[in-house]
C-alpha cells in the first residue's frame, strides 16, 4: 500500500507540467523552471523506483508541519476553513480576527513572525529522541511558500518572518548530521 501510494504521488509530481502546458499556465521568466528528474509520468518509470537502503533501514523520522497555518492553531486546511461560514474555522476566525473579509489569510501570513524557532534545537531534540530523517513543510497547499521562492512573491522571505524556513531546516540538518 505504501509503494502504492509512493508511487501515485510521484506519477501526479510528473505530470504537473503536462498539466500546466495543456492549460497554458503562463510561465514568466522570473519563474523558476522545474527541474526534469529520472523519472518519466509512467507507471513503467515510477517502478524502476528503487527506495535507498538508508530510508529502508530507517526506523523513526519526524514531519515537521510547521508554517504560517499553525498561528491561528485552529487546525489543519486552516487557509481554507476560515472562510467557509459555519464551520470551527471559520468561526474561530471570526471571534479571534475578525471577519475573513476584513482580516483573511493574507493578514495572517503577516502574523507569522518564527520569532522563536530554532532549527538547530529542534533537529538536536528530533535526533535525540531516535529520529534517523526529518522531513520539513514547503507550502502548506495554501500558495505560500517557505522559502525564498522565485515561483511568485508569497513566501517567507518576504511575507512574515523575512526568513528562508527551508535553507533554516536544511542548515541545522546538515549539522546534526
Amino acid at each position: 500500500m505504501k509503494r502504492t501510494l509512493w508511487t501515485v504521488h510521484l506519477l501526479l509530481m510528473g505530470l504537473l507540467p503536462t498539466i500546466a502546458q495543456k492549460y497554458q499556465v503562463p510561465v514568466s521568466e522570473a519563474h523558476e523552471q522545474m527541474k526534469k528528474g529520472q523519472y518519466e509520468p509512467t507507471w513503467e518509470s515510477l517502478e524502476t523506483h528503487q527506495t535507498p537502503e538508508w530510508f529502508r533501514d530507517a526506523k523513526f523520522g519526524i514531519w515537521a508541519h510547521w508554517g504560517a497555518q499553525c498561528v491561528e492553531g485552529s487546525g489543519d486546511w486552516m487557509a481554507r476553513g476560515l472562510y467557509l461560514e459555519g464551520g470551527g474555522q471559520y468561526n474561530y476566525h471570526r471571534e479571534h480576527y475578525g471577519h475573513p473579509s476584513e482580516f483573511g489569510y493574507k493578514d495572517i501570513l503577516t502574523l507569522f513572525k518564527a520569532e522563536k524557532w530554532d532549527p538547530e534545537e529542534l533537529v538536536e531534540r528530533y535526533k535525540r529522541c531516535g529520529a534517523q530523517y526529518v522531513f520539513v513543510l514547503g507550502n502548506h497547499h495554501d500558495n505560500y511558500d517557505l522559502w525564498d521562492s522565485k515561483y511568485q512573491p508569497w513566501n517567507s522571505q518576504n511575507i512574515g518572518p523575512k526568513k528562508d524556513i527551508l535553507e533554516g531546516w536544511a542548515r541545522a540538518a546538515k549539522k546534526a548530521g
